[in-house]
């Protein structure tokens, strides 16, 4: 599998894991994700978020979606 197909997996799967713990539609959660700079955070920094835990990944996005104005 390539390394951008790889990014991809990881990006699609935060978005998943990202609207269950938040109880939103994937679509909401990806808006969510993209207008608070979660989506450039997950591209940036694949190499370390892909080795950590769901959990971990999570934490990481809300709060820095929360600095940058998010209110999940």
């Amino acid at each position: 599998m390539s390394e951008q197909k790889k990014k991809i997996n990881f990006t699609v799967a935060c978005v998943n894991e990202f609207a269950q713990k938040y109880n939103l539609g994937v679509q909401e959660a990806f808006r969510y994700l993209f207008q608070f700079k979660g989506i450039a955070f997950i591209k940036e920094n694949y190499d370390i978020e892909h080795t950590l835990d769901f959990e971990t990944v999570l934490e990481d996005l809300g709060t820095l979606c929360r600095k940058n104005g998010g209110m999940l």
